[in-house]
């Protein structure tokens, strides 16, 4: 793979980039919930605190991941790690089958927005989507990093494509296309990375493409009207268009250098979602285009550390459970800034180690922490 230059330690960069990013998770939290927290629950600390909370469980937990031996991962994680997954996955994915025929969500099953994804409580809800990322990116790397699978061939391909297939198609039973187009995406990172041929990956891309065309087109009318908005989000601005509209009113408000900490007129019911999915919209607006730019940077800086130690990592295992990661992290973000900025449709997928949400929070810190364990697995 190519040479990717970290001046350092790049498991200290990455470090560094992340505890960055989590403070500006915590200060934007605030400033783009406090309106929202203050009508909903009567204080405005309500988001941060558990923001804060869920810092704190990610952080132990990051810290544990990296204390975990690849041979760990590898060995005795992979099978728990994935069969908790795909648990999880399937029980909301009946609870949505369940709605579908008539019936009540099952106990526990959580629709928000229009999408089934959640267990929990109103209160207190988790995502298994995100035990998915990890599951998905552990298993490619144990059955990839299997020299004597040919690539080159469909059947040597069955097995991570059943992998990847499983879950995805559970993450899309409960509506979630953008996390179901993350998973595509990983999968072809990995697959690439492990010496799989062009010809084998550009199928697998256009089957993706195809398969998202087919239900953007077919399936959840909410979906096209979505796509139509962000072809023209002016002729929507009413309607599936709004968050768009607003986001980059927000972005183009703060000019610059922003309207200042705490400023943001978007908190203000303008913009839904302005500290979960929207984040980035109150960061340019409060800190302008200097705060944007200031995130876009961690985020990149995430990422080249990530690649840096898949580079330095010792064996073929290893490097790929970074690459994977890194590619987790890094396609995350780039579909949330692109969000952001209309690059691409309306998805509910948040900024890692800045926007709000219990589970992408833990999960985005445990992936770091493994990718520290294999930048120690020298």
């Amino acid at each position: 793979m190519a040479r990717v230059a970290v001046p350092g330690s790049p498991e200290r960069v990455l470090v560094v980039a992340v505890l960055l990013l989590c403070c500006v998770g915590v200060l934007t939290v605030y400033s783009a919930s406090q309106v929202l927290a203050v009508e909903t629950t009567g204080s405005a600390w309500y988001f941060v605190v558990r923001q804060v909370f869920w810092l704190l469980v990610g952080g132990v937990g990051a810290v544990v991941a990296a204390r975990i031996p690849l041979r760990v991962w590898r060995e005795r994680l992979t099978i728990p790690v994935s069969a908790a997954a795909v648990v999880l996955l399937g029980y909301v994915a009946a609870g949505e089958v369940a709605r579908r025929l008539g019936g009540e969500l099952l106990p526990g099953v959580v629709r928000r927005n229009g999408s089934t994804r959640w267990l929990g409580t109103e209160g207190l809800q988790f995502q298994p989507s995100e035990v998915a990322k990890l599951a998905l990116v552990l298993c490619l790397a144990a059955v990839l990093a299997d020299t004597g699978r040919d690539l080159g061939t469909w059947r040597g391909l069955r097995l991570p494509l059943g992998i990847a297939g499983g879950l995805a198609a559970l993450v899309f039973a409960g509506d979630d296309l953008g996390t179901t187009v993350l998973l595509g995406v990983v999968l072809i990172a990995v697959l690439w990375a492990a010496g799989a041929p062009l010809r084998s990956i550009g199928a697998i891309a256009a089957a993706l493409v195809a398969g998202a065309f087919v239900v953007v087109r077919y399936f959840e009318g909410f979906r096209a009207a979505r796509l139509a908005a962000f072809l023209n989000p002016e002729a929507y601005a009413d309607g599936a268009g709004y968050q768009l509209v607003q986001s980059q009113i927000g972005l183009a408000t703060g000019g610059l250098f922003g309207l200042g900490p705490g400023s943001s007129r978007g908190k203000w019911g303008y913009l839904p979602e302005a500290h979960t999915d929207f984040v980035v919209s109150v960061v340019g607006e409060e800190y302008g285009l200097v705060g944007t730019l200031v995130v876009v940077g961690l985020v990149a800086t995430v990422v080249v550390s990530g690649l840096a130690i898949a580079r330095r990592a010792s064996t073929r295992y290893a490097q790929l459970l970074a690459i994977g990661l890194t590619v987790w992290l890094g396609v995350q973000s780039f579909i949330n800034l692109g969000v952001t900025i209309g690059l691409f449709p309306t998805k509910g997928i948040t900024l890692p180690f800045v926007s709000y949400g219990g589970s992408s929070i833990v999960l985005s810190l445990v992936a770091a922490g493994v990718l520290v364990a294999v930048a120690k697995d020298r």
